[in-house]
C-alpha cells in the first residue's frame, strides 16, 4: 500500500472518530450549560409580579450561542427601573460559577383609556362629547391614564391637547370656580362667631385650592381655602 493511500485512509478515520464522538460531547455540554428558555422565565417573572395582572411581557430574544455554566439553583432576577414600554432585567448565577446577564424585557398592557375626540383649551370644561373609550397599551403612557369619566366631572383641562391624545391625570385639573382679580366672599370662624368681608382674589383656584386673598378693607393678604364659587374660608 503506497505512502498516499495510507495517510488518506488514516483522514478518514479520525473524521469518522470525530463524527462518532459528536453526539456524545453535545450531550454532555448540554448538561453543563444554563438553559436560555430559564433565563427567559426568570427574567419575564421578575417584571410580571410588580404589573397587573392585564400586563403582558416579553424578553427579548437571546443569541443561540450564548452558552453560560450552568447555576446550581435558579438564576436571581432583578428587574430594573421601567422606562416607557421596556426595562432590562439584571439575571445572576452565584454558583458553581458566577456570572451576570442582562435581559431586554418589553412590557404590553392593553386596556380602555378615554382619548379626547377633538382638540380642547386649556381652561375649557370637560365635557363627556369630547370623551370616547379606546383600547390602548397603557405601557406606553408614561403620564398615566384616565378610564372613567365620571372622575372628571367638575374639572376642566390644564392644557391644549390634540384630537387622538390620551387624556392623563395631569391633563385635567379641579374647574377653576374662582379666577384672578374676581371679589369673593372671605368668611372667617372662632369661638362659634362668623364674620364675613369682601376681598379680591390674588390667583385662579378650583374648590379645595388654597388661595391668596386681599381683603378689600384692610388692603390685608389673607390664605383661605375656595370652599364654593366666590366664596373663601379662612
Amino acid at each position: 500500500m503506497s505512502n498516499h493511500s495510507r495517510r488518506r485512509r488514516a483522514l478518514a478515520a479520525s473524521v469518522l472518530a470525530a463524527l462518532y464522538a459528536l453526539p456524545i460531547a453535545g450531550a454532555r455540554a448540554d448538561e453543563a450549560i444554563e438553559p436560555l428558555a430559564r433565563i427567559r422565565d426568570v427574567a419575564e417573572a421578575a417584571v410580571k409580579k410588580n404589573l397587573p395582572a392585564s400586563a403582558e411581557v416579553s424578553a427579548d430574544a437571546m443569541d443561540p450561542r450564548l452558552r453560560l455554566p450552568a447555576c446550581a439553583a435558579v438564576p436571581v432576577a432583578e428587574p430594573g427601573a421601567t422606562r416607557g414600554a421596556s426595562t432590562s432585567v439584571t439575571v445572576r448565577c452565584p454558583a458553581p460559577q458566577a456570572w451576570t446577564l442582562y435581559v431586554p424585557v418589553r412590557v404590553r398592557d392593553l386596556r380602555p383609556v378615554l382619548v379626547l375626540t377633538r382638540a380642547v383649551r386649556r381652561g375649557e370644561r370637560v365635557d363627556a362629547s369630547v370623551l370616547h373609550s379606546e383600547t390602548r397599551d397603557v405601557a406606553q403612557l408614561p403620564f398615566g391614564f384616565v378610564s372613567d369619566a365620571a372622575t372628571l366631572v367638575g374639572s376642566e383641562f390644564s392644557r391644549p391637547i390634540g384630537a387622538g391624545q390620551a387624556v392623563s391625570p395631569a391633563d385635567v385639573e379641579a374647574e377653576r370656580c374662582v379666577r384672578r382679580g374676581d371679589l369673593v366672599t372671605l368668611i372667617g370662624r372662632a369661638a362659634g362667631i362668623e364674620v364675613r368681608a369682601e376681598g379680591k382674589a390674588m390667583a385662579d383656584g378650583g374648590k379645595g385650592s388654597r388661595i391668596r386673598v386681599q381683603n378689600s378693607s384692610s388692603r390685608r393678604i389673607v390664605e383661605g381655602t375656595i370652599t364654593a364659587p366666590g366664596v373663601v374660608e379662612l
